[in-house]
């Protein structure tokens, strides 16, 4: 069992540190019980403590100091000291050695190593996020055969190559608008492989931007599949994620806009700037912010050895909610927008008797959910009393013009008793019938109330937030990707809404109000892959009655959709 040294040792602490080890999540769960069960017995202080933190504990030299002193086994005390190289005297005391180890940092060396893999029995911890460490890779050109698109995706390249194509239209900047789940990182990944194969002709370098290590190694792995398919030549892959070489040569870069920021003004970013023939910026809608746009506008801002191109990806391209001159603006900065039109895709995949005659729908979400590409939705509301002052306070800032509700607001129903008793009650019945569920937090502190209820109740579930380490929270997604793994639960705050692809995931489950239709758009689209794209048929959607009387996931598309039209 994960955690169970660890678990037992901890029981050793005094319980005034375990709550203070709980911080503010003490005064949410003081008191509470669910289903006879007291929340802050020791043993489940312990457990939710681990569950939240983990062994990021390990960072805190009062937290290291104390669990040496709770191990209470002098041999492995002196084990450990003499793997950290600390002297010590024939005579020194328990408490003096305990002090000397704790000084020593949390990071991979023979002492944490064998505390956590060999005394801890977790063998599988990684100290640092499960990556090859190499800066770049060289693809050798295998040509394994056909990497079929669908017939949507292939009209979507072929546009865009058209684009990439005729220099003389002028068309350099392209927006490429899909749904989630539609297979938009592979259909690009094909118009890159038919850039570097026929139009760059392998010369140069092709940019890939996106805003976090996941999506970039999401990235990787697709391009790495298409390669491996349609390349016509060796190819070196540069994986930004763990930094960037001294030098480059032609080929395909995999960076963060954050990485590619810090670089400017920088040799590495004049090289860039220079030998660029095409950027794929992923989540465009995102780099309208002023400090990304400056990057971006500077490797746009002049043509060097090459003449260049750029491809934004969005499944929700707006800037903001509200159709906006921001909006406007964003939208006026693209010489191409690239949509689906179903109608098309009918002329050419039907016969012109069967495709006059089609009776299905013609909407984008609707015709996937129809082709098996996308999945259905069933809806159920989460309907629950928050009280009179919490229920004006929502009706009040709902006709604000702030694009969400506030923290503030979001915190205080995320700390309503009896909506987290339905929640909880919710997510035991998912778990006993098996449906592994992702399920979208208030806040912070609302997402390791849940997981710390879970827990207690022996329910095993994973917890995503943003201050945990990269390994943590590998860890915690692959334990819940892992089809024979216990954990089928899945909950996060602000971290899970875009590049997050777990094709088990059978139901989606919002706690949490909200104005933006972005937002609203990118957690139903956890659950949108349809049986053809490796996801299900149907998808539960759990949600606040506020968001299900809002939206549904073909007016979420449609809001934008419509406006770039």
């Amino acid at each position: 069992m994960v955690y169970e040294s660890m678990s037992k040792i901890m029981r050793n602490l005094d319980e005034g540190y375990l709550y203070q080890l709980l911080g503010n999540l003490k005064s949410s769960l003081v008191e509470w019980s669910y289903d006879g069960k007291s929340l802050l017995l020791k043993q489940n202080l312990v457990d939710v403590i681990i569950a939240i933190h983990g062994f990021n504990l390990f960072n805190d030299e009062e937290f290291r100091y104390n669990f040496f002193l709770a191990m209470n086994n002098l041999s492995v005390i002196d084990t450990l000291c003499g793997l950290a190289n600390i002297r010590i005297q024939p005579d020194e005391s328990y408490f003096s050695k305990a002090e000397k180890l704790s000084t020593i940092p949390f990071r991979e060396n023979a002492l944490y190593t064998f505390l956590i893999h060999d005394h801890l029995a977790e063998p599988d911890y990684a100290f640092k996020a499960e990556t090859s460490c190499e800066k770049s890779e060289f693809l050798k050109n295998e040509q394994r055969g056909i990497n079929e698109l669908f017939d949507y995706q292939y009209m979507i390249k072929q546009q865009a190559i058209n684009d990439l194509c005729n220099r003389e239209k002028g068309l350099y900047k392209i927006l490429i608008h899909m749904p989630t789940g539609t297979g938009k990182t592979k259909t690009t990944m094909h118009i890159i492989a038919h850039h570097i194969n026929h139009i760059s002709r392998a010369k140069g370098l092709v940019v890939w931007i996106a805003h976090s290590d996941e999506l970039l190694k999401q990235a990787y792995a697709t391009f790495y599949s298409v390669w491996t398919h349609l390349g016509q030549r060796d190819l070196t892959i540069y994986k930004g994620w763990n930094g960037y070489p001294e030098n480059f040569d032609d080929g395909i870069l995999f960076t963060s806009i954050q990485a590619l920021l810090s670089k400017m003004n920088k040799p590495a970013f004049d090289y860039i700037n220079k030998n660029t023939t095409l950027i794929v910026f992923d989540e465009v809608h995102k780099a309208g912010a002023s400090k990304y746009k400056k990057c971006v506008d500077a490797l746009m801002a002049k043509q060097y050895t090459y003449p260049k191109s750029f491809i934004g990806l969005t499944a929700t391209p707006g800037r903001t909610t509200e159709i906006s001159k921001e909006n406007e603006t964003f939208s006026g900065s693209f010489d191409h927008i690239i949509g689906i039109d179903v109608e098309k895709v009918l002329s050419i995949t039907l016969n012109k008797n069967e495709a006059n005659n089609y009776s299905g729908s013609k909407e984008v979400i609707p015709y996937f959910q129809d082709q098996q590409i996308l999945a259905r939705l069933k809806r159920k509301v989460l309907d629950f009393e928050i009280g009179a002052e919490l229920k004006k306070t929502l009706k009040d800032e709902l006709r604000k013009t702030r694009e969400d509700y506030s923290g503030a607001l979001l915190e205080a129903i995320g700390r309503n008793r009896a909506r987290n008793t339905k929640i909880v009650e919710e997510l035991n019945q998912l778990y006993k019938d098996g449906i592994p569920t992702i399920v979208f937090a208030c806040s912070l502190q609302h997402a390791q109330m849940l997981s710390a209820f879970l827990k207690i109740l022996s329910i095993p579930n994973a917890l995503i937030y943003g201050e945990m380490s990269s390994s943590e929270r590998e860890r915690a997604i692959r334990n819940f990707k892992d089809h024979e793994s216990p954990t089928k639960i899945i909950i996060n705050y602000e971290i899970l809404t875009t590049g997050f692809d777990a094709t088990n995931i059978r139901c989606v489950f919002i706690t949490r109000p909200t104005k933006s239709v972005i937002l609203y758009s990118q957690m139903i689209g956890r659950g949108l892959r349809g049986p053809k794209m490796g996801g299900n048929a149907e998808c539960l959607l759990i949600d606040v009655k506020e968001n299900l009387e809002t939206y549904n996931e073909n007016d979420a598309f449609k809001h934008f959709d419509e406006y770039w039209r």
